[in-house]
């Protein structure tokens, strides 16, 4: 039983280095549990909750949403041993931060990448 909960600590600790290291190259598609977008979609195209898509930078400094050319997003800080950590700035100058964790994220690979219209 002990061997076992170690097992999974180590498989855990493998998947979330993974995706650190997946982020930190850059030019990636990830989803995060929890956060949806109501759009048109699925496959019939018909309109609903969809995860929201985003997107890391190609230099891996920065998150933003897919579906904007523009886009919001936010700045990475740090890419920590369970999460990464974001920030960005509002016309005011106010620093606004934010966490999201390695075990909340999925990585996208091109295929599992839906079409938005």
């Amino acid at each position: 039983m002990r061997r076992e909960r170690s097992r999974l600590l180590i498989l855990k600790m493998k998947v979330m280095l993974s995706i650190r290291e997946t982020i930190k190259e850059g030019k990636v598609k990830f989803i995060v549990k929890g956060i949806n977008h109501y759009r048109r979609g699925g496959e019939n195209n018909e309109w609903g909750d969809f995860p929201k898509i985003f997107r890391i930078s190609k230099d891996g400094s920065a998150i933003f949403e897919n579906d904007l050319l523009l886009g919001r997003g936010m700045n990475i800080n740090k890419l920590g041993p369970t999460c990464v950590t974001l920030y960005t700035f509002d016309m005011l100058g106010k620093r606004t931060t934010g966490k999201i964790n390695y075990k909340d994220i999925t990585i996208l690979k091109d295929e599992d990448t839906p079409n938005l219209y």
